[in-house]
């Protein structure tokens, strides 16, 4: 197991940290401003660090604490022309398949069998995480970190996104019920979509 993490030199703690929970090594992509990158720049990012590894599944969180996009993730899965999944909240690899469950709105669930290799997203509190033991922290001090620079990977530092205006949407109830049986309801319905709405 891999743990692979695009940051500052403070990230080394995160990736110590990760070390001592169980990785056996660990590759840092050394950005000192990982805000100079959009999605698609951390993705990049990631996505050239891991085709080296050539790893069979690759988990991914399911969106950041700071813009909480959700796009890195299913962005590497493309450029790796992986196939991916979001919002996982169960995994079981069969032989060179996964099958994975899906969260959906309202409660709703998805079952998914996918080949391998491919790109998971995880929903937090799918497992609860380990603690790092006495003797994982002390192994965790041996453990090889790999360090590359964007440079190295050929990734320049993109324009980042910027958020032009945030507003609340505009609420508006327009409910019409129609009368009579079925298809009577259902032949007004189509008029008005077809004619008002212009959808059809």
């Amino acid at each position: 197991m891999v743990a692979l993490c695009a940051g500052p030199a403070r990230a080394q703690t995160t990736i110590r940290e990760a070390l001592a929970k169980g990785a056996d090594r660990a590759v840092h992509v050394e950005v000192e401003n990982l805000g100079a990158f959009d999605s698609l720049g951390v993705a990049r990012l990631l996505a050239a660090a891991a085709k080296a590894e050539n790893a069979d599944l690759i988990l991914t969180g399911l969106q950041s604490d700071d813009l909480g996009s959700g796009q890195t993730g299913v962005i590497v899965a493309e450029l790796l022309g992986l196939p991916h999944s979001t919002i996982i909240m169960q995994a079981e690899v069969s032989g060179a398949a996964i099958r994975v469950k899906r969260e959906l709105e309202d409660g709703w669930f998805q079952h998914i069998t996918m080949p391998l290799p491919a790109v998971l997203t995880i929903q937090s509190g799918i497992n609860k995480l380990r603690y790092a033991t006495l003797m994982g922290i002390k192994k965790a001090k041996t453990k090889e970190i790999k360090r590359v620079t964007a440079a190295e990977l050929g990734v320049a530092p993109a324009a980042g996104a910027r958020i032009e205006k945030l507003y609340a949407p505009h609420k508006a109830k327009q409910a019409q019920i129609f009368e009579g049986d079925a298809n009577t309801a259902a032949a007004a319905l189509v008029e008005k979509l077809k004619f008002e709405a212009r959808v059809l």
